[in-house]
């Protein structure tokens, strides 16, 4: 039974095969195209071959495929060239090529490879046109050729991310999103295009936006590092420090030899000291007006986890001056501005509110 199933679908492949090359229409077409040259011809003839009941519309691919390959692919009408691998495809994307070929070291034999190989083919040399254009400053132009790649290959993801970020240079959020979420119709689980829409996001501080953004793009990313460093940022202005604390221990885990993670997580600490540092620096100042334990208390606790986060900012940066491979002023700056935060601590604030404490009664530890 399995051998009769094989040569009744042989059959049917070499009938259809064989339609096509005795359809008059299908014949006038390639010879037009192939000895005479006349593309004009050819497409006249084609188009006729494409719904001739003698060449079988509904399910003979190779019409499609030459009007594809052989007029518009020549002609450069690549919304027509992309219209007919379409069409092809959905009429039979298993029939034999009449002129099976190889790419690389690749067999292409049937419909469905040979339209994925041309579309591979001029994808690839008219993204790189369009991203040539763009680094000539020719950004219109660039910008015509990009959409032409994306009708070339609609699945390559780097028609949506490339678009994108010009969008992104030149300030036009609004079409930059339009574009990032045609390319998650495409792939709705490429990491990049997940970020580019959380930075954009974060950028108009839509914070819970970027957030869930960022988590997904993580999820995907097979190199989450750096997506991770934003996250640190984002659940600080959330104020969600302690997550934003155990997602900074993670990647020290991770990259535990990274000068530029250890910086992130200074200025992740130096963020969260400086932040109560300051807010703290008010009630300070009226702490005699206000005698109250309570308030005393808080105040204390305050500058004491203040001290603690500005000693970690501090250690992360010298750290990363050992890391780093040539001095860098920046990072010992910061260094001393924690120095600094932490001798005022400990000498002024801690030292004030503790007499404080004792002219109303309280002892601190």
């Amino acid at each position: 039974m399995k051998n009769q199933i094989i040569l009744l679908l042989t059959s049917t492949f070499l009938l259809i095969a064989s339609c096509a090359s005795t359809c008059m229409e299908y014949r006038s077409a390639t010879t037009a195209a192939r000895s005479e040259q006349n593309l004009k011809r050819a497409e006249e003839w084609g188009l006729k071959a494409l719904e001739s009941p003698a060449c079988n519309p509904t399910s003979n691919a190779l019409v499609p495929y030459f009007l594809a390959t052989e007029v518009y692919l020549n002609r450069k009408n690549y919304n027509k060239m992309a219209e007919m691998f379409t069409i092809a495809k959905q009429r039979n994307p298993n029939q034999p090529l009449e002129n099976p070929f190889k790419l690389g070291d690749t067999p292409i034999e049937t419909i469905s490879e040979g339209v994925e190989a041309y579309r591979e083919q001029e994808w690839v040399m008219i993204y790189n046109q369009a991203v040539d254009l763009y680094q000539k400053g020719k950004i219109n132009t660039a910008h015509e050729q990009i959409e032409i790649a994306i009708l070339i290959n609609p699945r390559k993801v780097e028609n949506y991310s490339t678009f994108a970020f010009w969008h992104i240079e030149d300030n036009n959020m609004e079409i930059a999103l339009n574009i990032i979420d045609r390319g998650l119709e495409v792939d709705n689980r490429n990491s990049i295009l997940y970020q580019m829409k959380a930075d954009i996001s974060a950028q108009n501080d839509e914070l819970k936006s970027a957030l869930e953004l960022y988590l997904k793009a993580v999820e995907y990313s097979d190199d989450p590092g750096s997506i991770m460093r934003k996250l640190l940022f984002i659940y600080i202005d959330l104020g969600e420090n302690q997550k934003a604390i155990e997602y900074s221990n993670e990647l020290m885990n991770r990259y535990p030899d990274d000068p530029d993670l250890y910086y992130n997580v200074g200025v992740l600490y130096q963020r969260l000291a400086t932040e109560i540092y300051d807010s703290s620096l008010d009630k300070f100042n009226n702490i005699d007006k206000d005698l109250n334990s309570e308030t005393i208390l808080n105040l204390y606790k305050s500058y004491k986890q203040a001290r603690e986060y500005a000693y970690n900012s501090r250690d992360y940066f010298l750290q990363t001056s050992d890391l780093e491979m040539g001095e860098n002023k920046s990072t010992k700056e910061a260094a001393k501005d924690m120095k600094k935060i932490l001798n005022n601590i400990d000498d002024i604030f801690i030292p004030s509110i503790r007499k404080t404490a004792r002219s109303a009664g309280l002892e601190l530890n």
